[in-house]
């Protein structure tokens, strides 16, 4: 192949090929509108599956509040839970009983921490001084 030959087929190759630019340019912009279009749905479909979970927790958890609320809609049915009720809450007794009611002592006050105990580290000198400057005020 001689070199004339060759440098025709470069110029035919040259003259054939799609500037990259433009190719390059609209490969991203087409990855970015898909970027943008996927995105956002990901970005609501997790938001709804998180929301999902909360409101299956909470499903959850007033299931079990009904369970529990059953059981003692069951019990106040009961003569005895009735009365263990109005002893306890209403303070209530039966004709011939006594109510004794106790009353505790309210608790001491807790010592102060020694975190909240502040030292004064000043002098003596000026400890006093600021105590006769108020003084005089």
């Amino acid at each position: 192949m001689s070199l004339a030959t060759m440098r025709a087929r470069s110029r035919a190759r040259a003259a054939r090929r799609v500037p990259r630019g433009p190719v390059i340019l609209s490969a991203l912009l087409v990855a970015a509108a898909a970027a943008y279009v996927f995105g956002a749905n990901f970005l609501e479909l997790y938001a709804l599956d998180r929301e999902a979970a909360r409101l299956e927790a909470l499903k959850r958890n007033l299931q079990e509040q009904n369970a529990i609320l059953r059981e003692e809609m069951k019990l106040l049915q009961t003569p005895a839970y009735i009365e263990k009720l109005a002893r306890e809450q209403l303070g209530l007794v039966r004709p011939g009983e006594i109510a004794i009611l106790i009353v505790r002592p309210p608790a001491p006050p807790p010592p102060p921490s020694p975190a909240r105990i502040q030292q004064d580290n000043r002098p003596a000198l000026q400890r006093l001084w600021q105590a006769v400057t108020r003084w005089a005020r």
